[in-house]
């Protein structure tokens, strides 16, 4: 008997949370994902099996959803079906109950109370025993270059870089050529690091505090420029800090940070951006004026840092075009589509090299947004800072790629520099 009665409203499936699209026995199934990391139990759902998961809003009753249901599949499922599947959900905690709520409370309050964010892929995204880490990421360069040494420092730092944030796997080519156009030149006195919230919260910004840890040691915080920075938004900047604690796009910066320069390592302030959309629709958030005072604010800042002597650089870590059945799409791969999504890819990019950060913008969400650039408002917001420099110059396109998804699908993602006299 379900623990859930049938006649009052079911709790409703947690909304952070993904559906990544797989096959058994010849069938498609969807295999949930928790993108809190609340719980580690996995779940497979037939293709009806989601369809009656997304029913659970927390306002319907079991009659309520089965009946919706009945009328949008055209079938017939009984109420003992529902609420077998409702006890899976609850017992793997895919649903927003009081336990799941205190269970976040307190992983939320432990990752405040800690004065570091810890790494939070090292040991599975890559090796966590720093001479492994360090083989691994020197092999990476090692391939782009062919162990050619990189010339000495003698260059001032540039004003920006792009770098992917795929893993390391099929991404570390690209990571290399980035992080080598850092190695022949100074070191900045400060970074501002712009990373995909991927969970995209309400927050536009998201800010901490917390030095970055890494097999490599901690990245830290530049205090003051996070004071300066964090003041200009016009909420709170902790409000959904917890997405630091499990996002990568970040931490596989930190980590080639930390290669490339040790305990020379600038500061940094890392900063998690979410989707414009809501603020913005399908324009460029510069007509939305919220978007656009703080993103002035920041440029102001950064400006009055330079004023002073201190060099910023302004680096994204962002990826590209999501295309593919893993993300919704009905299509099949094929190099036509590849060529398509390498072609319009492109395109954008002359806008962003150029520093048109609208016109990238308003390329990324044109056309339906088919290509679901996930660095769309990170890297916007990079463009409008490096901008905001005054004396930045184009940008030079180091790498392009593209690398399937396990479950279908392409990814692109691309790295460049902005130099500066």
């Amino acid at each position: 008997m379900s623990r859930f009665p049938a006649d009052a409203p079911l709790p409703p499936l947690r909304t952070k949370l993904e559906a990544v699209p797989s096959e058994e026995d010849g069938q498609e199934i969807f295999l949930l994902r928790d993108l809190e990391e609340l719980t580690d139990k996995t779940i497979a759902l037939s293709a009806g099996g989601m369809l009656l998961a997304s029913l659970l809003d927390g306002r319907r009753t079991a009659a309520q959803a089965l009946a919706l249901f009945n009328k949008s599949a055209d079938a017939a499922v009984e109420d003992g079906v529902l609420l077998e599947l409702v006890d899976a959900l609850d017992e793997a905690g895919y649903l927003e109950t009081p336990a799941v709520a205190k269970k976040r409370a307190a992983a939320l309050e432990m990752f405040r109370a800690s004065p570091k964010r810890a790494a939070a892929f090292s040991g599975t995204a890559y090796a966590a025993a720093p001479e492994e880490l360090t083989r691994e990421l020197d092999a990476f360069t090692a391939a782009a270059f062919a162990g050619a040494a990189p010339a000495a420092p003698v260059k001032a730092a540039p004003r920006g870089l792009i770098a992917p944030h795929i893993d390391f796997t099929r991404g570390g080519p690209a990571y290399a050529r980035a992080y080598r156009a850092l190695a022949d030149r100074r070191p900045p006195d400060v970074v501002v690091a712009l990373g995909v919230a991927h969970v995209s919260p309400e927050s536009p910004w998201t800010f901490t505090p917390k030095d970055y840890e890494t097999p490599l040691g901690a990245l830290r915080v530049d205090g003051e420029l996070y004071d300066a920075l964090s003041k200009k938004v016009w909420y709170e900047p902790r409000a959904d800090e917890w997405v630091h604690k499990n996002e990568h796009s970040l931490e596989f910066q930190a980590v080639w940070l930390r290669r490339l320069w040790g305990d020379q390592a600038p500061p940094w302030v890392p900063i998690l951006v979410s989707s414009f959309a809501r603020y913005a629709g399908e324009d460029a958030p510069s007509k939305a004026p919220e978007i656009e005072k703080a993103l002035n604010d920041f440029g102001a800042v950064l400006r009055e840092q330079a004023a002073r002597g201190r060099r910023v650089l302004v680096l994204c870590g962002v990826d590209f075009a999501h295309v593919g059945p893993r993300f919704g799409d009905e299509l099949e791969i094929t190099p036509e589509l590849e060529k398509k999504i390498e072609d319009t890819d492109r395109k954008s990019l002359v806008d962003a090299l150029t520093l048109d950060a609208d016109g990238f913008y308003r390329a990324g969400v044109g056309e339906g947004a088919w290509r679901k650039v996930c660095g769309l408002s990170a890297l916007y917001t990079g463009l409008r800072l490096i901008k905001s420099l005054d004396d930045a110059q184009p940008g030079r396109l180091l790498d392009y790629g593209q690398a399937p998804d396990p479950a279908g699908g392409v990814v692109s993602f691309a790295s460049a520099v902005f130099d500066a006299p």
